[in-house]
């Protein structure tokens, strides 16, 4: 988890640095769509053996996520979003996943800035790719696709009317993950991904 508080730590030090910018006006909260991209860092949870001590540890890898939505004014927005993170585990084998997300967030301005902390929650589905992680040459079903809840938290910096900086955390909750290596049925049970994005969101 090291290189995601990393990341993290970047993200706030790297937006620090911007100036404040005047007082932010009422009709500065406009309603429309947006998009957004960023990149970063992701990484699966750690899973327990079943009737082992033992636990196969995964490392992050590469991230990113892109959205789409509408923004309702000063503090309500939805989008849709695709996110994909690879994570590996020691063998350098490594899992994907890719969800697509409904969000919804709420947006705290901080008044008399253009900075804009976020929280937002969401549901939606995801696709999980272990092909790699099972056992080559065998009976496989080694992909499955499951109920996701997303929860994440940031904040952003208007550069300008149309364009903002963001910095985001955001955690993936999964369903049952089912896949079946080598004729034998695997079920994973509470398992998560965790990321961090440094991004752009563009008005229209």
């Amino acid at each position: 988890m090291s290189v995601l508080k990393s990341l993290a730590a970047l993200s706030i030090a790297s937006m620090s640095v911007l100036p404040l910018a005047p007082e932010v006006k009422a009709d500065d909260y406009q309603k429309g769509f947006y998009g957004s991209i960023g990149v970063g860092s992701g990484t699966f949870s750690d899973l327990l053996l079943v009737g082992t001590p033992f636990a196969l540890a995964f490392d992050p890898g590469f991230s990113y996520e892109g959205s789409f939505g509408y923004d309702f004014g000063k503090h309500f927005r939805a989008d849709v979003s695709y996110t994909n993170t690879t994570s590996t585990i020691v063998t350098d084998n490594e899992a994907v996943f890719g969800s697509i997300i409904l969000n919804g967030y709420l947006d705290l301005p901080i008044e008399d800035t253009k900075w804009t902390p976020f929280i937002g929650a969401g549901y939606g589905a995801t696709n999980v790719d272990a092909v790699n992680l099972c056992t080559a040459g065998g009976s496989d079903d080694c992909t499955d696709d499951v109920a996701t809840y997303s929860l994440s938290g940031g904040i952003s910096y208007a550069l300008n009317s149309e364009t903002d900086i963001t910095g985001k955390i955001t955690y993936l909750g999964f369903d049952t993950i089912n896949i079946t290596d080598d004729g034998t049925s695997v079920d994973v049970i509470e398992s998560e991904t965790l990321s961090v994005h440094i991004g752009v969101k563009f008005k229209f």
